[in-house]
């Protein structure tokens, strides 16, 4: 029995719609027409005739022609014609080059020389002196171009240091009045606030990934495909990478409306590691035993759709940036943290795209789950001492000297080439200091 398709109901008959023929046989025309006369110029004188002359002129058409006005002429005296010039008119001085007599060039073995009298300057002439000042303008560029593209430059890890550390006293030295923007069609923008560019500790031990989505995140499913969710939710969503067969998969959750409460305040409530390890052992046996919620304080998660991860790079130049405002701290309340702008550069970043995974398959993989709890833990003693250490590139002033040693076999390179790479403590202005302070409160 062979399986129909949709293509058995297509009727494989094209109709033809041509149009009739005319009920009347086509009538021609004969229209005596003489082609010579087309080539006589008699053809257009009746043009000619019938265009009206815009003016009024004699038979001379406004230019009179007769000499016998001129005395003399006749006889070979053309004085008449050349008038001299006029002692008693007074013509201004820039025109007087214009009046002077004409003088041929001068000629050399019988030929005319292509010579230019100071008189026979042309008004259109380029100037010899715009030109001389252009051309010396190029070839000092092109100078100064070749000495810079010869001069030796200092590419040690010293110079490099220094060079950088001169940057920010060159910065500090600038009146704020006179900075500008970079783009040339900016110039008229002025500034109106400076923030300290700053790593910020608080996050820089932490590793995040910038996801791109197909589309807007929601709680639509397959079976409530119209479902919504807010931003809270959003918010709160968590990812979870899984490996299946080679393919990179990462599964998409939120946590229910009515646990967003619940989440908040678990955050003040972390658990131990000896309670971690009771819940590990609930968990082995029974998912889904109520004694879990009894034991950590946690919201429930709903698995909403599952996302396949397409691309994964490291980005170049891709920065997390927040703007802290001035908070106004005093002697007896200082500020928590000081003003600037806190960044932490983006490690990662992933494209996901939609699967439609099938109910079979997802029934046979072991590590799909459609229900999660999510609750906080006391960080262990090898964590905190890991982010401690990922924090010393900021924290420590000693790490840059540190590491150099390192990479060059416990010898700094660098040593003692500058003041921005000594080994001495380095002064710290007011709100660094006021920022350290707070942290040994803190700890």
């Amino acid at each position: 029995m062979s399986k129909k398709s949709k293509l058995d109901l297509l009727v494989r008959v094209r109709y033809m719609n041509p149009l009739p023929p005319p009920p009347f046989p086509p009538k021609l025309f004969q229209i005596p027409s003489d082609i010579n006369r087309l080539g006589e110029p008699s053809y257009l004188s009746h043009l000619a005739t019938s265009a009206p002359l815009p003016m009024l002129v004699d038979s001379e058409m406004g230019m009179p022609l007769d000499l016998n006005e001129f005395e003399g002429v006749w006889d070979g005296n053309d004085q008449a014609l050349n008038r001299l010039r006029d002692p008693s008119r007074i013509h201004d001085p820039a025109d007087e080059i214009l009046l002077a007599p004409f003088r041929p060039a001068a000629q050399a073995n019988g030929v005319a020389a292509n010579v230019p009298t100071p008189t026979e300057v042309s008004w259109m002439r380029n100037s010899n002196l715009f030109s001389r000042k252009v051309n010396n303008a190029r070839r000092r560029e092109a100078a100064e171009a070749a000495e810079k593209a010869n001069a030796a430059v200092d590419a040690s890890e010293a110079a490099q240091i220094m060079a950088i550390d001169k940057t920010f006293t060159d910065l500090h030295a600038q009146p704020v009045e006179d900075i500008q923007h970079p783009d040339g069609k900016k110039r008229a923008l002025k500034v109106v606030e400076t923030y300290d560019i700053l790593p910020d500790h608080d996050v820089w031990s932490n590793a995040y990934t910038m996801v791109r989505f197909p589309e807007r995140p929601s709680a639509a499913t397959a079976a409530n495909p119209s479902a919504g969710a807010s931003s809270p939710r959003l918010a709160k969503s968590v990812l979870r990478p899984v490996i299946d067969d080679d393919l990179s998969l990462v599964e998409f959750y939120l946590p229910q409306e009515d646990a967003l409460e619940r989440l908040e305040s678990a955050y003040d409530h972390p658990a131990d590691e000896q309670i971690v390890q009771q819940i590990r052992e609930i968990a082995e046996q029974d998912g889904k035993d109520p004694q879990l919620d009894e034991i950590i304080m946690n919201a429930h998660y709903d698995r909403i759709r599952t996302y396949e991860l397409v691309t994964q790079e490291r980005p170049v130049k891709e920065l997390l940036v927040a703007f802290i405002e001035d908070e106004g701290g005093d002697e007896e309340r200082p500020a928590k943290r000081r003003k600037g702008a806190m960044y932490k550069p983006l490690p990662m970043r992933a494209l996901l795209r939609k699967t439609r995974a099938r109910r079979d398959e997802e029934s046979t993989r072991a590590d799909v789950w459609d229900k999660a709890r999510v609750g906080y833990r006391v960080p262990t003693h090898d964590e905190v001492a890991e982010r401690e250490k990922e924090n010393s590139q900021i924290t420590d002033p000693y790490w840059a000297n540190e590491e150099l040693r390192r990479l060059h076999g416990g010898e700094n390179m660098a040593e003692g080439q500058g003041e921005a790479i000594d080994d001495e403590e380095l002064p710290m202005d007011e709100g660094a200091e006021r920022a350290e302070d707070e942290a040994e409160k803190d700890d």
